[in-house]
């Protein structure tokens, strides 16, 4: 009788444990890249959204060496996922009980994605206890060459570059990206945008001296936009222009490059910003 009522006991206890443990079997990981359709170079942006489906607060902390986020990325028509270059670094989350939380991750410099075509990257979550895990959704997104508007060749630190302008319809709106790859191998080395194009006026580039790119584009009826890139493919200037009078276009001068006929917007205060969805950042 003793025994049985030990062993009741014990059962009791672990029913007990088992009740009041967090249920790390309810967690959820989704992945959406920000945008469908990006030019070859440019660094792609996923959102990662983590929800606690449980009624404990869960923490995902990396330790040396061993990460709480995995990604794969994979080419469609390749065999092998690609390797990473660099280890990516993400950040530690707490997540409240039947709560979520998101963040951004930027694929570069971890994985380079060198070729045209469709990607899909996953992640895999490893939880607290190391060896549970759950593993997202596919997230797809296309890597695109674009169509040349200007191109020009350049030699900067040893190497025979192309820096060019090129364009990519997205979400029906045309828009501009600044490209820079080797002359000799055709890589893309790197690429950004650079603003949205009407075909009311011609797009204007130009290379300064320090060979950067300078592009001046008409944005809507009433704004253009004003970029530059440099010679690695990162864009380093990008204002809203507003006609003020006169031709617009860019001139080269003994003090640099210039903007003629237009003028930096400033928005008057308590005017609705009507120009941005025109010219943001896709």
């Amino acid at each position: 009788m003793n025994r049985i009522r030990t062993s009741f006991s014990i059962l009791l206890v672990l029913l007990s444990i088992f009740v009041t443990a967090p249920a790390f079997g309810q967690l959820e990981v989704r992945l959406e890249p920000l945008r469908r359709d990006y030019i070859l170079g440019e660094n792609v942006r996923i959102r990662v959204m983590v929800t606690n489906h449980t009624d404990a607060p869960v923490a995902l902390v990396s330790t040396p060496g061993r990460s709480w986020l995995f990604l794969n990325v994979k080419r469609r028509g390749d065999i092998s996922s690609l390797v990473p270059s660099a280890t990516p670094r993400y950040p530690n989350l707490t997540i409240p009980p039947g709560s979520h939380k998101n963040f951004e991750i930027e694929l570069e410099p971890s994985f380079k994605l060198r070729g045209e075509g469709m990607y899909s990257v996953s992640a895999t979550l490893r939880m607290p206890d190391m060896d549970t895990t759950y593993t997202s959704n596919n997230a797809t997104f296309n890597m695109n060459s674009g169509g040349e508007i200007q191109s020009f060749r350049v030699q900067v630190r040893g190497q025979k570059l192309v820096l060019s302008v090129r364009s990519l319809l997205i979400k029906n709106k045309n828009l501009l990206f600044g490209q820079v790859s080797n002359a000799d191998t055709r890589t893309v080395l790197g690429a950004c945008f650079l603003g949205q194009y009407l075909n009311f006026m011609k797009p204007r580039v130009m290379l300064d001296s320090a060979q950067n790119l300078h592009l001046l584009c008409q944005s809507t009826p009433k704004f253009f936009t004003y970029s530059i890139m440099n010679t690695y493919g990162q864009r380093r200037e990008y204002k809203i222009m507003r006609q003020i009078g006169g031709p617009v276009d860019l001139v080269s001068t003994g003090k640099g490059i210039r903007c003629l006929g237009v003028a930096p917007y400033v928005k008057p205060k308590g005017e609705k910003a009507q120009y941005h969805s025109a010219t943001e950042r896709p």
